[in-house]
């Protein structure tokens, strides 16, 4: 009987090997069967769920301004608790005030997953606002400012520049300790008023100020290295999310080994396992949640006015 279920497991093992073989030949292929665009669309409609989307010049991802994550704003706790989900990255809220409001500018740069990245983000609240919990809201359209970086790991990995409230790009298969990264920012603002209270927010932040640029209304600097913050925190949990970062970077190499540019290796994972890939779009929790309370919310204010109404 033992010989009998060795043999079967051997067989098991055999049957998922020569499947994987011809799966991967398959796989290949198809790849290299696909144009550019064709490969685009593909990895776009893999991405957009997660409010990201890829830039073909760059061979990198980057986030989508109608991301789902502009409707969830900003508070401490998304930066306190992005360790537990393998972000380990480096940042430095900026905060002043101009016209009756408070803004955050944050700067984030390290590995989020089997990617490097950076981001600046802009948010905003009310100088009157009573919210305990320090949340911000995403900047609306008019709130925008025009911003652009580039990201440094000894060499040059890649730049983004736009009109944005969230300005994100992030290298897929490379791994990098947030120490190592530097981002060289530059912002320009609508009027002098709201750069000068930006810039004294930076000083305040622990810039100094011959490190800080200014022509214009425009700002420029560079964040190597954060001077406060919640950055020492977690620091076990930091280390063990960054060996589960290294050894995923490097199994998500060693499959897709057989090609070099992103845009290939996403697409190939598109169909070497679809069954990982559906079960990665089932898992969008946070867009789900995030329409179900909107739902909820809707549905309650309803009622209320409908009571009212009685």
């Amino acid at each position: 009987m033992t010989y009998v279920i060795l043999f079967l497991v051997f067989l098991f093992i055999l049957v998922c090997f020569v499947f994987y073989l011809v799966r991967k030949k398959w796989a290949i292929r198809k790849v290299c069967l696909l144009n550019e665009k064709e490969k685009l669309h593909e990895v776009d409609s893999l991405l957009k769920p997660f409010g990201f989307a890829f830039d073909l010049e760059q061979d990198i991802v980057i986030s989508r301004n109608d991301a789902w994550q502009r409707d969830v704003g900003f508070c401490d706790l998304y930066d306190l608790k992005a360790p537990f989900f393998n972000i380990v990255t480096d940042a430095e809220p900026i905060y002043f005030m101009y016209d009756n409001k408070e803004y955050r500018l944050e700067f984030w740069k390290g590995q989020y997953g089997i990617t490097t990245g950076a981001e600046i983000g802009l948010y905003v609240r009310e100088k009157d606002s009573k919210d305990i919990r320090g949340f911000y809201r995403a900047a609306k359209d008019c709130e925008r400012l025009q911003m652009g970086y580039k990201l440094f790991d000894n060499c040059f990995l890649f730049s983004r520049c736009g009109y944005s409230w969230w300005l994100t790009g992030f290298d897929v298969g490379k791994f990098s300790q947030p120490k190592d990264l530097c981002l060289k920012i530059c912002i320009a603002f609508p009027c002098q008023e709201m750069q000068i209270a930006f810039v004294e927010g930076l000083l305040k932040a622990g810039y100094e100020q011959n490190k800080i640029q200014i022509c214009q209304n425009a700002v420029c600097f560079d964040f190597c290295c954060s001077h406060h913050y919640m950055n020492c925190k977690h620091k076990l949990i930091k280390c063990i999310a960054q060996i589960c970062n290294r050894i995923n970077v490097s199994l998500f190499n060693f499959f897709t080994r057989y090609f070099t540019t992103t845009l290939d290796k996403l697409t190939y994972i598109r169909f070497m396992f679809p069954h990982l890939y559906h079960l990665i779009i089932k898992w969008s929790i946070p867009r789900r949640k995030h329409k179900h309370y909107s739902k909820q919310g809707k549905h309650k204010k309803e009622k209320k006015e409908k009571k009212y109404r009685r």
